[in-house]
């Protein structure tokens, strides 16, 4: 991508009441903007990321035997009605009416929608265990929207919904999800904590939060010096001794639901081997997409900007042109499958383009210029040493995961 044709350039500095690092170097690196309150656009850098962080969770959920689908946007109202939540949940229920006065809400949270799905279908305990997953548009008419992507009223999520025959197959689950979830935050560059924490509005008798350490969170949590024992503040058993407080972003939690639904939403049932009715047993897990890349960039930047971990950079290399070759090596790059954002910009200093390139923190700047004559300049955006390298060098090193 020619950098002078990105929609969305850096900017020296961010508005005026933007105090996380998170919120303002993600508007500086030209990747958001916001709309209104707690809404936001992802513009093209931004969305590219977005995107990545997206492929490594299906990937993993894929690799764990969940399957991808999707919900309407617009649930039902009486679904809610029929479990209780209008008014239960943790932020005001948005709610809208089509042209024939039926009323929806707009999913802030989808446990209504998928136990109504799959209570059409009959099922018999042959067809269990299940576990079905989607990428969707979650409203939440919060409070307070704060931190750029940390606290908003409208996030992509993936959520899961697992449905079994009783709780002993939940659990096997339950720690499948646990670990699933620990390899998607940990290839992304996260370390999380699970921590345990209050089911709330989403009901059920236990959860998890993992939670990766930033001062920037809102989770508050205590945790054990060898690490064993980690809970939220608000379910911590404060007889145990040795307890470190700490603070976290919430990125990602799992739930146990058990009946509390099926319970609810009469007909949520399966035939079990004796030939009879018999509820599902049920777990939920989720991950907010923007939460979590604002929670990377809480973790990786310097004065200069983001620094981006690989598995989720919106490219591989940041190619600066200063007088020539530039078009040849990106061609050849391009061709390669290396990730390339060229910048070509025949307007700017080469000052002007090194510190786009560290402000949009994408792992390695490549320079081509008459000083490096047919070699091409290597630096890692965590680095400050450069080295000369050949074309095929570079290629052979972008090739390496």
């Amino acid at each position: 991508m020619r950098y002078s044709l990105v929609f969305g350039k850096t900017s020296r500095e961010a508005p005026r009441g933007y105090k996380l690092k998170s919120h303002r170097l993600l508007y500086q690196a030209g990747m958001v903007r916001e709309s209104t309150a707690g809404r936001h656009y992802f513009l093209p850098l931004g969305m590219r990321v977005h995107d990545k962080i997206a492929r490594i969770i299906e990937e993993e959920m894929d690799k764990a035997g969940a399957q991808k689908m999707i919900t309407p946007v617009l649930h039902p109202l009486e679904l809610w009605q029929e479990t209780k939540r209008t008014a239960s949940t943790g932020f005001e229920l948005m709610k809208v009416k089509d042209r024939r006065e039926a009323q929806f809400a707009l999913g802030g949270t989808a446990e209504e929608m998928f136990v109504e799905l799959v209570r059409r279908f009959k099922l018999s305990y042959k067809d269990l265990p299940f576990n079905v997953y989607q990428f969707s548009t979650k409203f939440r008419d919060e409070l307070r929207a704060r931190g750029g992507l940390l606290r908003v009223r409208e996030f992509t999520m993936k959520d899961a919904y697992s449905f079994h025959a009783n709780e002993a197959d939940f659990k096997k689950e339950y720690d499948k999800m646990a670990k699933t979830y620990t390899r998607i935050f940990e290839r992304m560059g996260l370390k999380t904590i699970k921590v345990e924490a209050d089911n709330g509005y989403i009901g059920g008798e236990y959860c998890h939060e993992f939670v990766a350490e930033s001062p920037a969170g809102e989770s508050v949590y205590y945790i054990s010096r060898d690490g064993k024992y980690a809970a939220h503040e608000q379910v911590v058993d404060k007889k145990k001794k040795g307890l470190i407080k700490k603070r976290g972003i919430e990125v990602g939690n799992i739930f146990q639901l058990g009946y509390h639904y099926t319970n609810l939403m009469k007909g949520a049932v399966f035939i079990n081997k004796a030939g009879k009715e018999q509820k599902y047993y049920m777990g939920c897990y989720g991950i907010g997409i923007g939460r979590t890349m604002a929670a990377v960039v809480e973790k990786y930047y310097d004065e200069k900007g983001i620094i981006w971990p690989k598995a989720i950079a919106p490219y591989q290399v940041y190619l600066v042109e200063i007088r020539n070759k530039g078009e040849q090596i990106y061609k050849k790059l391009t061709e390669a499958g290396v990730e390339v954002l060229w910048d070509e910009r025949k307007d700017v200093s080469a000052g002007v383009k090194f510190a786009a390139a560290d402000l949009i923190g994408i792992p390695v700047r490549l320079v081509v210029s008459t000083k490096t004559k047919d070699k091409i300049e290597w630096k890692p955006r965590d680095e400050q040493k450069a080295e000369l390298l050949n074309l095929a060098e570079v290629i052979k090193r972008c090739r390496i995961k």
